[in-house]
C-alpha cells in the first residue's frame, strides 16, 4: 500500500507542477501585458503634459 501511494504520488506532483507553470505562464503574460499597456498611458500622458 505504502509502494503503491509512492509510485502514485510523482504521477500528482507532475500535474501540480504542470498547473503552476501553466499558472505562472498566464500570469507573466498578463503582467507584461499590463505593464506595456501602463507605459504606453504613462508615455501618453507625459506627452500630454509637455504639450
Amino acid at each position: 500500500m505504502k509502494r503503491q501511494h509512492l509510485h502514485h504520488k510523482p504521477d500528482f506532483f507532475a500535474v501540480v507542477v504542470v498547473l503552476v507553470m501553466i499558472g505562472f505562464g498566464l500570469t507573466l503574460a498578463v503582467q507584461v501585458g499590463a505593464s506595456d499597456r501602463h507605459e504606453v498611458v504613462h508615455s501618453e500622458v507625459s506627452q500630454a503634459e509637455a504639450g
